[in-house]
């Protein structure tokens, strides 16, 4: 008959296993979605994890579930760099320590944000950080920083847009993407002679994208 105290330290170690196991799946998913963005397997995971696809299926049941939970710390971070935006003692520049801030955060990571924009897991913490950047945008309206008729989508589209330029020159070239967003900053602040001929951005605009991102492999 087995002993409590003989049966605990199987127990632990079952559950250290476990813990590594799950990191390890965490990890290969990641290194794959950097790669490939949202386009690879769980069959994929399991190899560069060096475990049974039953060890990926017993911790994450769907690919879903399991680009849920590459999109927890994705948006925990992008909500940190945000708030650390808010938090700068300058108002007024807010919004483009902001845009820089996630621009060096992507060409530091090289991670593309398209699938995970849209888990369900990943909503909240959305919807907390596209609070905390109008509450930026504000900011820079208020200090005559940034054209009125800029709204958060605008800055959203600058991001995404910038992340791409980032992933095509970063490596080779990075004063290519640090000039455009020198470029791109300076279009957003007031004193433009010529209002934009497209109307302004909407949701449904930004949700649309946020649903085809994975076939444009965009983000």
């Amino acid at each position: 008959m087995t002993s409590t105290a003989s049966a605990a330290p199987v127990d632990q170690k079952l559950r250290c296993d476990a813990a590594r196991n799950r990191e390890r799946v965490l990890a290969a998913a990641m290194e794959l979605y950097r790669e490939h963005g949202g386009a690879f397997t769980v069959e994929e995971v399991a190899s560069r994890a060096g475990v049974g696809i039953g060890t990926v299926y017993r911790r994450f049941p769907t690919k879903n579930a399991l680009l849920d939970e590459l999109a927890r710390p994705f948006f925990e971070q992008l909500l940190a760099t945000a708030q650390a935006a808010r938090a700068h003692p300058r108002p007024a520049e807010r919004l483009e320590v902001f845009i820089r801030s996630m621009a060096e955060q992507h060409a530091a990571t090289g991670v593309r944000s398209g699938r995970l924009w849209d888990t369900a897991l990943a909503r909240p913490l959305r919807d907390q950080y596209q609070r905390t950047v109008e509450l930026i945008l504000a900011d820079a309206r208020d200090g005559g920083r940034v054209r009125p008729d800029v709204d958060v989508y605008d800055v959203g589209v600058v991001i995404w847009t910038v992340g791409g330029l980032i992933d095509a020159t970063g490596r080779a070239a990075e004063v290519i993407w640090r000039r455009h967003l020198d470029l791109v900053l300076d279009g957003l602040r007031p004193g433009g002679h010529t209002s934009p001929t497209t109307r302004p951005i909407q949701q449904s605009d930004w949700e649309a994208l946020v649903v085809a991102a994975p076939a444009l492999r965009l983000g």
